[in-house]
């Protein structure tokens, strides 16, 4: 943690002034004080008068006419980089306002927490935004099915699985692939309709169940669903139920081929004799009631790389032999047709684990797997791209994540360091800040951008692994720049109609798959929750949003800007 450094002279010379922040009508911001506490009262915010801005136009053919003008009208994006070791004042001036709202946004594009300096909240933008409604939010309280995130699973998937495995080879080596050609082999179990059969869930309870349904892919893969004996029932999972789910996963253009088109096969060669066949594989969908409360929602599914091992001593005991996910069932029908879609979205969310767990942690080595964050982030991204073709009206990120990321718990979710994994947390709820930017980068980059990050070879820091995708399309950018210019658009309400290159979220259609644009402007100020107080520490890779409510006239305001970080000023 980094101590508070000491102010500049003019800083000081600011904190003996007393000066109006804008002329004509409107209200004041604060300016650089002592320490990074409160957003409580506060001396009147200061500003040196006739001073040049320091602010650079962040857009062009936009409201920004130059650093410190606006045009009057449409959007403006002004911006100022810290890129010394010591915080910095900057005296901000910007005329030509007639009523707009100006948002400021802090973004710190390092990955180490900077000391925040002190700001004045006005009152009038610290109003909580109410909480969102679940339609808008997705599940309960905010958490989609299939996203609640299970630390046991994710650590095995990672590289707890990996001290199961007897005979570990080399990613990418020549014996690694011969040892996958010459590993034996047992024949893939097959199974009937109406037949059952027992497995383990997570809490190493077992559950009797019954295959419903069978369909085959494209490429001849079998795909079975199997649904939980005492839910099989037409006021529960019907047999039509269970059809639209096995149609949705396995059926041309589904879920399946989105996934293979998107990441490569699910399952395939590999040389570890403790892991199922590498071909022949069927896909298991096991449908059951996980905890019985007769509520949807709550734990929605998992992918347990466990499954994929065969039967042993030990913690292999509770393996069930199966490539497989397992989805709750009460989702499904208690509540109508937005709880089957969650679970039919959950599918390419957990459809992306099984496929991350093969191409990264099995077939490259256990070091190559995502960190928590970016697998999580992978997995959001791939419903991103699957929501057009399962539900045109839906999309999992513009509909759920991206209102949680405005306004989780009424003031956002701002400060949360992008790899620092704490979902559904007091104040940061990491679902909503990697699927939010993650939907940000699929609609700036496309579909080659994504593949880029899920095939990346050689590097085993996730960070590096985002970094490096990032700058084979923009080599002047990374995840620190690119992370501002989402949370600034955010933010900000920065509206799709603007048309602000590097502000926006389009729609995209990328080899067949499509995107719908998100635009942060439709949910409004009442949809913005902001911060009531600013923290002491501005997190690595972390946003923090004040709004100057709407304005006339010149905005004048000194800010503090903490190192490493890069003030963006959008008026709208």
């Amino acid at each position: 943690m980094l101590r508070r450094l000491p102010h500049s002279l003019l800083g000081a010379i600011a904190s003996l002034t007393a000066a109006a922040v804008l002329t004509a009508c409107g209200g004041g911001g604060g300016g650089g004080g002592d320490g990074g506490g409160s957003g409580g009262a506060s001396a009147p915010p200061v500003a040196a008068v006739d001073t040049p801005s320091p602010l650079t136009a962040a857009c062009t053919n936009c409201g920004a006419i130059d650093g410190s003008t606006y045009a009057g009208a449409g959007t403006g994006v002004w911006q100022v980089s810290n890129d010394t070791s010591l915080a910095k004042d900057f005296v901000l001036s910007i005329k030509g306002l007639t009523g707009q709202l100006v948002t400021l946004v802090f973004t710190n594009e390092s990955a180490q927490e900077v000391v925040m300096p002190s700001l004045q909240i006005l009152s009038s933008s610290t109003t909580l935004a109410p909480a969102l409604s679940k339609s808008m939010a997705g599940g309960s309280d905010g958490a989609d099915a299939g996203t609640a995130f299970n630390a046991d699973v994710a650590n095995f998937n990672r590289d707890g699985f990996a001290r199961l495995l007897s005979t570990p080879a080399a990613a990418g080596s020549i014996s690694a692939k011969l040892s996958a050609l010459s590993a034996p082999s047992a024949p893939a179990a097959t199974y009937t309709v109406g037949q059952q059969r027992t497995v383990y869930l997570l809490d190493r309870s077992q559950r009797t169940v019954q295959l419903a349904g069978q369909r085959a892919t494209g490429d001849g893969t079998v795909v079975n669903v199997w649904v939980e004996t005492s839910e099989l029932n037409p006021s529960r999972v019907s047999a039509t139920l269970s059809d639209r789910v096995r149609d949705a996963f396995a059926g041309a253009g589904g879920i399946y081929d989105m996934l293979v088109k998107v990441g490569g096969p699910l399952w395939g060669p590999h040389g570890h004799t403790e892991l199922l066949s590498g071909s022949g594989q069927p896909i298991d969908i096991f449908l059951v009631n996980f905890d019985r409360n007769g509520q949807p929602y709550g734990m929605g599914g998992y992918f347990w790389g466990l499954n994929n091992f065969k039967t042993g001593a030990g913690q292999l005991a509770y393996s069930n032999e199966s490539l497989s996910m397992y989805m709750d069932t009460e989702t499904m029908y208690l509540d109508g047709d937005r709880g089957l879609r969650q679970v039919v979205t959950a599918l390419a969310h957990e459809g992306m684990h099984m496929q991350n767990f093969y191409r990264r942690s099995v077939s490259m080595g256990s070091q190559f797997a995502f960190d928590d964050w970016l697998e999580e982030m992978s997995a959001l991204m791939m419903e991103d791209w699957a929501s057009y073709a399962l539900d045109t009206s839906h999309n999992a990120i513009r509909d759920g994540r991206l209102p949680y990321y405005l306004n989780y718990r009424g003031s956002g979710s701002y400060n949360c360091e992008l790899t620092r994994w704490d979902p559904m947390g007091t104040v940061c709820e990491s679902y909503a800040v990697v699927g939010s930017f993650g939907g940000y980068l699929n609609r700036q980059f496309g579909l080659g951008f994504f593949q880029s990050v899920l095939r990346s070879t050689g590097l085993t820091d996730s960070a590096a692994v985002l970094e490096a995708a990032i700058k084979a399309q923009r080599p002047d950018s990374g995840i620190g720049q690119e992370l501002r210019r989402f949370s600034s658009a955010a933010a900000g309400l920065v509206p799709l109609s603007a048309g602000v290159a590097g502000y926006s979220m389009p729609t995209r259609n990328d080899d067949g798959l499509q995107l719908v644009a998100m635009d942060p402007a439709v949910l409004g100020e009442s949809g913005r929750g902001l911060p009531a107080a600013v923290p002491s520490m501005l997190k690595g890779f972390a946003s923090f949003p004040v709004s100057r409510s709407r304005l006339s006239g010149t905005y004048k305001e000194t800010v503090r800007v903490p190192q490493g970080s890069t003030l963006t000023v959008v008026i709208r």
